[in-house]
């Protein structure tokens, strides 16, 4: 069976969204796990009740589980350098990567203001699909993890006539030093800007939408 290969030979990444990420995913998975096992024990015993019907809510939530968690896997392999030889397109990708971020930051004592909020769809024809939520989450991640314990990181997504431009209020030390030259090169369309207290991220009008 062939072996997925590196997109950036040249270039190893050692991507700090992928590490931070990884136990969140493998707590959802594993609470996805023990749901589906559950359910298979119910399943198993036989009777009358109709335990499908009775639970059909939790497939659906462990469907929907299963299905974020393997869009945000392919995401964080095709940072770190995997060619799966496919696109990944979710047009609700910001949201599942914004809340995950929340998360993670939650496990080290910070935290994401309002993680859950409605954000713009993707375009369909933006890249390969995954570098728009990565670049966005791994923002976000790093500025949240420059806060203090228990701090929270304000941020905002706004519209303008030509572009969306994501900012926030806390900077990083090394002012995304470590992500810059990954995220202009796979989105050379966008332009950072960092300041001593904040930082704005402005992307294609196009890219997103309503």
């Amino acid at each position: 069976m062939p072996q997925p290969h590196s997109q950036e030979l040249d270039h190893p990444i050692t991507d700090p969204l992928a590490a931070t990420l990884l136990p969140v995913l493998m707590h959802r998975m594993n609470n996805t796990t023990q749901l589906l096992s559950t359910l298979n024990t119910l399943s198993a015993r036989g009777g009358e009740v109709n335990w499908l019907e009775e639970r059909a809510g939790d497939l659906a939530h462990a469907s929907e589980s299963i299905d974020q968690t393997g869009y945000l896997l392919a995401i964080l392999a095709c940072a770190s350098g995997a060619d799966l030889l496919l696109e990944r397109r979710v047009s609700g990708g910001l949201g599942i990567a914004v809340r995950a971020v929340g998360k993670a930051l939650k496990r080290e004592r910070r935290f994401l203001a309002d993680p859950d909020r409605a954000l713009p769809l993707l375009a369909p024809d933006v890249k390969n699909g995954w570098e728009l939520p990565w670049a966005f989450a791994s923002l976000l991640l790093q500025a949240g993890r420059s806060l203090e314990e228990e701090g929270t990181l304000e941020w905002q997504l706004l519209e303008e006539e030509s572009a969306w431009v994501l900012v926030s209020d806390a900077s990083p030390p090394d002012r995304f030093e470590s992500l810059v030259s990954a995220i202009e090169r796979r989105l050379p369309e966008c332009a950072l800007d960092v300041r001593r207290h904040g930082w704005s991220w402005r992307m294609p009008a196009p890219w997103l939408s309503k």
